[in-house]
């Protein structure tokens, strides 16, 4: 992670968290989940702290499609010409505002354009010398995703800090969401957390350790 820096934002009344992912040798970077209280709002606080570390902005990622990860998508998308990278099971629910939530608790009726990059498991997309991997992990909706960039996980609403996304929303399903959290666990125990530790960084609230959740996160036990 020497050539790559995490930058958190967060954007708005419900904690939501956006990230930047820094490529320090290029100055590329990727914006993941661009919410905020308002389509300005969150794409002033995004692109002044783009300009504030040096970033420059090459691609939008999307942990999922709900309405307070992709409020300002919009006007970022407009202000930067990024494209826009979705899990496939979650396309339909960018360019429509009911499966979003956006009309229901955003108020906004107007549909987002649908995504430039359809993305799914195991697929790597490229920020200057950053290799960001695609992990599928249904459940909160059904093509919610975690990014994986070396030891670090963005898990958008998949995992947080003592607990994980709700799954009674559109597209929620439990049983996804155990099986997603077995995949973690045993995927935990690939990566050898015990000796070298993962770094978590969710959707909401405050960033975390794999091996911290194993410990203390009733849902990984």
């Amino acid at each position: 992670m020497d050539k790559t820096r995490i930058i958190s934002l967060p954007t708005g009344a419900m904690h939501e968290m956006c990230y930047i992912v820094k490529d320090e040798s290029t100055g590329l970077g990727a914006v993941v989940d661009p919410g905020g209280d308002s389509a300005d709002e969150g794409k002033r606080l995004i692109l002044s702290c783009c300009e504030r570390e040096g970033v420059k902005v090459a691609a939008i990622l999307l942990t999922h499609a709900h309405f307070d990860h992709i409020i300002s998508l919009e006007a970022l998308r407009d202000a930067t010409g990024a494209p826009v990278y979705v899990h496939r099971y979650d396309a339909e629910s960018l360019i429509n505002p009911e499966l979003s939530y956006m009309s229901q608790f955003a108020g906004i009726d107007a549909p987002c354009r649908p995504a430039e990059h359809i993305i799914d498991e195991g697929d790597k997309i490229e920020i200057g010398e950053t290799i960001i991997e695609v992990l599928h992990t249904p459940g909160h909706t059904p093509g919610s995703v975690i990014y994986k960039i070396d030891r670090v996980l963005l898990t958008g609403d998949t995992l947080f800090a003592g607990s994980i996304g709700r799954c009674d929303l559109y597209g929620g399903d439990e049983l996804a969401m155990s099986d997603t959290l077995g995949r973690i666990k045993r995927l935990a125990e690939q990566w050898n957390v015990r000796e070298r530790d993962v770094k978590l960084y969710p959707g909401h609230g405050s960033s975390t350790t794999l091996a911290r959740e194993l410990d203390n996160n009733i849902y990984l036990r």
